[in-house]
């Protein structure tokens, strides 16, 4: 990783947990160079020792969660999300997340897969959902269903347990257990009214594109033309989903990655707005200070 990139939150987090001594009552996390497994009644002092409230991470490799009891307030990929007991969710590789608030009851199953690992283990093939069109979800299930995916992950983490454990047998279970969070989000999303999916769908589209491109295109008229769609035909429709402008969907995006390098890497102001597409360091501090009401140097030492 160049010293400049910022840091990413990685499979090895929990390794580094692990490897500190960090004791967690209740908690079997389990690590491979392919997968970790977290399994255990409470899971706060995991997530607290792993997160630091109101700071963005980017997150690599596959996270697939199951929510048994308390609640989150997190940011992902711009959005926010209360996260409430019987949800299961997913998040993609490449994703920023931020950890608004955590309860102190919350407990939580989850399995971090690396991609490549988890297309072998698919066949080839990962599920449509997850090809690119869906880069994060959290969807309330039933107690029966969320009680379902804890006792695969528990199987998994069984399994896993005994040091000459069939590698086949486990990478069928995690492709089993990714099949049914997955089966899950597409019975429900289908559920969803159409004409309130047509617009939910552009705006997700949109979001996603201002996530990928927002270090070179800060302007509507990028995003218009890769939808198809007029820039104020394109405002109008984000601004009903969202009750936010086009624009400020950008501008947080692109404070959303400069907060991301400022806290995680060694960037400095003149690099970050290089690496930002801003025309001069000036400009670019200039708009984090109004958005955010600090200078870049301030929230780096904030």
């Amino acid at each position: 990783m160049s010293k400049h990139e910022p840091r990413r939150l990685p499979l090895s987090s929990l390794d580094e947990l692990n490897d500190s001594g960090f004791q967690i009552q209740g908690v079997r996390p389990y690590i491979s160079p392919d997968f970790a497994i977290v399994f255990g009644s409470n899971t706060y002092q995991a997530m607290r020792g792993i997160f630091e409230i109101s700071v963005p991470y980017r997150i690599d490799d596959f996270r697939f969660i199951v929510f048994h009891k308390g609640d989150v307030d997190i940011t992902a990929n711009l959005l926010k999300y209360h996260i409430s007991d019987n949800t299961v969710g997913f998040m993609g590789n490449g994703g920023i997340i931020q950890m608004d608030r955590i309860s102190s009851d919350v407990s939580i199953s989850g399995l971090v897969v690396k991609e490549d690992y988890l297309r072998r283990a698919m066949g080839g093939r990962l599920p449509a959902a997850l090809n690119g069109r869906i880069h994060n979800f959290y969807l309330q299930v039933s107690e029966r269903e969320c009680e379902l995916a804890d006792r695969m992950i528990g199987l998994l983490r069984n399994l896993v347990e005994d040091p000459e454990h069939n590698r086949d047998v486990a990478a069928s279970l995690i492709a089993a257990i990714v099949n049914y969070i997955v089966g899950l989000f597409e019975r429900y999303d289908i559920d969803v009214p159409t004409a309130q999916s047509r617009q939910q769908d552009i705006f997700n589209r949109f979001i996603a594109l201002v996530n990928e491109h927002c270090f070179r295109h800060h302007t509507l008229d990028f995003y218009a033309d890769r939808l198809c769609l007029t820039q104020r035909y394109l405002g109008t429709l984000v601004r009903q989903a969202s009750g936010t402008t086009a624009k400020e969907w950008i501008d947080r995006a692109l404070i959303n990655e400069a907060k991301v390098a400022l806290k995680h890497s060694d960037v400095t102001v003149a690099q970050l707005a290089d690496n930002l597409s801003f025309p001069n360091p000036a400009f670019f501090s200039k708009f984090f200070k109004r958005v955010t009401g600090m200078t870049p140097s301030q929230y780096k030492r904030h």
